[in-house]
């Protein structure tokens, strides 16, 4: 079951948007529960009490009693919820930077386009996919698994590796660069030595990143494109 949330002040732009999601779901032989919610109080009483995680959830920026800004940031912060891939709707094209540590998937603009929520939800798809995946590794002979979302980054020290997750560290033999061809694309190279999960990325600058766990790690000069590249790709260029 994908779990779908909706936040828009306008009962037109919801019923159509659910149409179009309930389609895409039948296309795919994917099945969908969708809650509606028409205020961001509305939404933010509703993720508080609700135990099942929003896999997607499509926000409108601009609500009438608050706005959609403060709702991802409710979401990111206040529930330490890194996991709902955040699709933002306006009727605007005005925000950019500002959405950054809420990091949206997507950026829509009204009149909502089918081929494009329809793509948008395969990329969701297809992340949330590849983020509920395990990494797996061997360390003192014994076998590990991991989920991805749990883990913050990867530190090389040799031919160490230390894990650093939400609840600790583990270390095991192996190599940075193995390690990128497996992960999922969220995760990002920032120094020879430094592979991070772009999720758990509270703060960045051209220079360092300051993941959840307050650490700061810095990004080396043949990187330093590249990282930006992505951070244009997910929060200023993604926007098809």
């Amino acid at each position: 079951m994908y779990h779908i949330g909706i936040c828009d002040d306008s009962k037109e732009t919801c019923a159509e948007l659910e149409e179009l999601l309930c389609d895409y779901g039948k296309s795919h032989g994917s099945p969908t529960d969708i809650t509606v919610c028409y205020t961001g109080e509305e939404l933010c009483e509703h993720l508080k009490n609700k135990k099942n995680l929003l896999d997607v959830l499509f926000l409108d920026i601009e609500l009438l009693t608050t706005d959609g800004i403060k709702v991802g940031r409710f979401i990111r912060e206040e529930l330490d919820n890194l996991e709902t891939l955040i699709i933002y709707i306006s009727a605007k094209s005005s925000y950019a930077m500002e959405l950054f540590r809420i990091q949206p998937l997507d950026f829509l603009i009204k009149p909502l386009d089918q081929h494009k929520v329809e793509d948008v939800m395969e990329r969701a798809r297809k992340l949330t996919e590849r983020r509920k995946g395990l990494f797996e590794y061997y360390s003192g002979g014994i076998y590990f698994k991991v989920m991805y979302k749990d883990i913050l980054y990867f530190v090389s020290d040799n031919k160490k590796i230390r894990m650093v997750m939400k609840d600790g560290e583990k270390e095991f033999t192996g190599k940075i660069k193995e390690i990128g061809k497996t992960v999922p694309v969220n995760f990002i190279q920032i120094h020879q030595s430094y592979l991070i999960n772009f999720d758990c990325i509270d703060e960045c600058t051209y220079e360092t990143v300051k993941m959840k766990n307050g650490k700061v790690l810095s990004i080396s000069q043949p990187y330093r494109k590249e990282v930006r590249n992505q951070i244009k790709k997910r929060v200023l260029e993604n926007r098809r």
